[in-house]
């Protein structure tokens, strides 16, 4: 680019930004920094500004701090637009402008994506509606979450091992609750750490009373009229209240504000069916009311290495690096397990 026409970009150019997260948020303070002074524009399907998520499987979970209580510090004033709680759901790259789910769009001169990731959701809409299943990767998530573990669910299943799947875990025993984890590996951390790392990290967890089991497949969640539920592969197995599911994220295909790594969606029960209950990240508590509530908690089916009678119920958030896999038509959309398997493309976000 000639340096003239660089300068007019720097002093009267648009630039917009789709993903209002943690990376949109530091590429903006970038610009400035570097003396970009025209117009900028942050687009990001979440009605929050930038915020943290770490935090949303450790301190939010333990109830040490308020979901609301986890917007990013600010490095620097960006004096931006913000385009928040709308997705953007495509891309005229001829005409220069970014289109939003609500049929409105932004012009621009220089866009920068940056998305991230979202929870894959489970295969099967029908069962995602199921009480006391919960993904875990935005702030709502987290905060949905936090009131069904407040309300004491008898036990929690987590689906996955990975880094949100065993800090929900953790937080579960922490808080005095039953748990039990499922991960199809033969360790927790094993994907991201390798399996020396995996096998202290599941000591660890068995140590503390996780009830961890490994080489395990989720392969279905369902529903009885009674809000509690048993594998199905487990007949005298006890009922669990709460789950959990984390299974592993896909990167998105559209520009829409994206969540950063480490959640997964979330249902809760009615105190009626005390069904409580997600990287793709799951969990979920039972025992508190919602708005989806149905008159079914979630049961899981499970294949593997290991039985399946576990005594809670909870499944863990999405990962950064999809994987292909197979599930059967019992696992629900919206709760990801990375004891499933799921066939197709990843999801977009």
């Amino acid at each position: 680019m000639p340096d003239g026409a660089l300068e007019h970009l720097k002093r009267e150019g648009r630039i917009v930004v789709v993903g209002a997260s943690l990376a949109g948020l530091r590429a903006a303070e970038t610009l400035r920094d570097k003396g970009f002074a025209g117009s900028l524009t942050m687009i990001g399907d979440e009605p929050y500004e930038p915020y943290d998520r770490p935090p949303l499987s450790k301190q939010v979970l333990l109830g040490r701090a308020g979901a609301e209580r986890t917007a990013l510090p600010r490095r620097r004033e960006i004096d931006a637009v913000w385009r928040l709680g709308v997705p953007a759901a495509g891309l005229d790259m001829a005409a220069r402008r970014v289109k939003l789910a609500d049929g409105d769009e932004v012009p621009y001169d220089r866009l920068l994506i940056a998305t991230g990731v979202r929870a894959r959701p489970w295969p099967n809409e029908a069962e995602a509606e199921l009480e006391g299943v919960f993904v875990l990767r935005t702030r709502d998530d987290g905060a949905a979450l936090a009131r069904r573990l407040d309300a004491g669910p008898r036990r929690v299943l987590v689906v996955g091992a990975g880094f949100t799947g065993s800090e929900i875990a953790s937080a579960c025993r922490e808080r005095g609750l039953e748990v039990t984890v499922a991960e199809r590996g033969d360790a927790p951390l094993v994907g991201a750490l390798g399996g020396v790392v995996g096998a202290v990290a599941a000591e660890l967890q068995r140590e503390n009373g996780v009830d961890l089991r490994t080489g395990i497949m989720v392969t279905a969640l369902e529903g009885d009229a009674t809000g509690e539920s048993a594998p199905r592969t487990s007949p005298t197995a006890p009922p669990w209240s709460a789950t959990s599911s984390s299974s592993r994220s896909a990167p998105s295909a559209t520009p829409s504000g994206c969540p950063d790594p480490g959640s997964a969606p979330v249902r809760a029960a009615s105190p009626a069916t005390r069904a409580a209950g997600p990287s793709t990240s799951a969990a979920s508590s039972p025992t508190t009311s919602s708005s989806r509530a149905t008159s079914r908690a979630p049961r899981t089916r499970c294949s593997g290495t290991s039985s399946c009678p576990w005594s809670t119920g909870a499944t863990p958030s999405p990962r950064r690096r999809p994987r292909p896999t197979t599930c059967s038509a019992r696992a629900p959309t919206g709760a990801p397990t990375s004891g499933c398997r799921r066939s197709g493309p990843p999801s977009s976000g």
